[in-house]
């Protein structure tokens, strides 16, 4: 019997579903429900391709990504393997209340969330050209054993990007492909801090960090955040992560003699650059790494804020003596991210077309940003307050009247609104109440259409 009918595999060249996506469903469908038994050894790549009538790009990518999500594991000089995921889903069945045949597909996001661009002006199409290519041309390289640090291609990439538009000089090798800040941050903490060491986080800050430190064991030490940014950390503190450029939530850059006092204290620094891209006045602020002549910078980026949300691919710019301890750590841990979207990232890097993206966005972004402004001024005066930072993706609104905030909470969700609680930011301390918005997923239309709905909501609070 042939493999296709073995691994119930059946395609649909006329289906709006790619090939590889449409084989991928079906072998994965195979090792959940155990008709692929673990350990069972897939096809051959180019045996396999002949068989069903595909190239051997669709195969590579298909066990690309099984590989990826954890169905599959690759040994070299052997081939590719399904994994051991647990129970199979008869099993699971048994124990599992009946649910709905088809999931429902994710709306739209609401008014003012912050934590995305917006998808709908993506390249899709030049996207999917690039997928198109490197499957078709670079299929044997993506077949090979990876490196934990990440792809070449993409880690040069990233390197000749950051010297063009942040002023950091750093050696592809120095670059490291992660899956998002979290893990940044888990692979930091392990090849520097000591368990149970002290790490400093910014207060108000980005609340999923500190959740990374307390799940590992280690203890926050926050960082009261004034006009001038993060403040210095304490003699116990080992590391602190901190946004220069852009504070997040408030905005503001952190001026030259708050970046240089950081520095002189000598102990590891983390510059998390979530969205340096996105400044509207003046000239970009060189990264505190630039800056650094001691080696203790490192440098967090990431593709889901100025890029694209689905596109779960981060990175660090470590200094010349960390790169050993990260090797020691990655041994351990393996590589984080899947090759095929990094060699695409790197290809759609390498020809310019990322950069022309971001300036075509940035453009964008400044008008939405302006409109959003403009509506505070017109609806909220004496309502809430902001500063004009020139910069980032959100905007920091302060309530400028007492107001019950869990109360205006709840009567803008039921507007249909997605403002997040400034005061939910912080940890302890005395925090400032009032949303937290974003503006740049939402065209000018929609931009009205919510200010007016929260307009309504907080009049009659105030």
């Amino acid at each position: 019997m042939s493999h296709a009918a073995l691994l119930s595999v059946d395609l649909d060249a006329a289906a709006e579903k790619p090939l590889f996506r449409q084989l991928y469903d079906d072998l994965s469908q195979s090792i959940r429900t155990g008709q692929i038994k673990p350990g069972a050894q897939l096809p051959p790549s180019r045996s396999f391709a002949q068989e069903i009538g595909v190239s051997r790009a669709t195969i590579i990518a298909a066990y690309d990504q099984l590989i990826a999500e954890g169905y599959a594991v690759s040994r070299v000089g052997s081939g590719v393997f399904a994994s051991d995921i647990g129970p199979t889903a008869q099993e699971w069945l048994i124990h599992t209340p009946p649910r709905r045949a088809e999931a429902p597909k994710p709306g739209r996001i609401r008014p003012f969330s912050h934590i995305s661009p917006d998808m709908r002006v993506f390249p899709h199409a030049l996207w999917a050209q690039y997928v198109g290519r490197v499957a078709r041309t670079e299929a044997s390289g993506l077949s090979d054993l990876p490196d934990p640090f990440g792809d070449w291609p993409l880690r040069a990439a990233i390197a000749a990007h950051l010297r063009d538009w942040r002023g950091v000089s750093a050696a592809p090798d120095q670059v490291l492909i992660t899956a998002g800040s979290g893990d940044a941050l888990e692979l930091i903490l392990q090849a520097v801090a000591p368990p149970n060491a002290c790490i400093g986080l910014e207060n108000p800050g980005y609340r999923v960090l500190a959740q990374v430190c307390q799940r590992l064991g280690y203890r926050p030490h926050w960082l009261a955040v004034d006009a001038q940014g993060a403040r210095l950390p304490g003699q116990d503190v080992v590391l602190s992560v901190i946004t220069p450029s852009c504070q997040f939530p408030l905005g503001g850059t952190m001026p030259i003699a708050r970046r240089q006092a950081h520095l002189a204290t000598k102990k590891w620094l983390v510059e998390d650059d979530f969205d340096s891209e996105f400044r509207y006045a003046g000239q970009p602020v060189p990264a505190l790494m630039s800056l650094d002549q001691r080696q203790k910078v490192i440098y967090l980026g990431s593709f889901s804020k100025v890029f694209s949300s689905g596109l779960r691919i981060g990175y660090l710019v470590l200094p010349e003596p960390l790169i050993a301890p990260m090797h020691d750590v990655l041994r351990q841990r393996g590589g984080r991210a899947s090759i095929l979207p990094q060699r695409v990232l790197a290809r759609f890097m390498e020809d310019g077309a990322f950069h022309r993206h971001i300036r075509k966005m940035r453009r964008l972004y400044r008008g939405r940003r302006a409109a959003f402004l403009a509506g505070i001024d017109a609806h909220f005066g004496g309502l809430l307050n902001y500063q004009d930072h020139g910069a980032g993706m959100s905007v920091a609104l302060r309530y400028a009247a007492p107001v019950n905030p869990q109360h205006a909470q709840r009567n803008l969700t039921k507007a249909g609104l997605s403002c997040a609680p400034l005061e939910g930011y912080y940890s302890g301390g005395d925090p400032v109440y009032g949303l937290h918005c974003g503006f740049c997923a939402f065209d000018e239309a929609e931009i009205s259409r919510g200010l007016q709905q929260m307009q309504s909501v907080l009049a009659r609070l105030f």
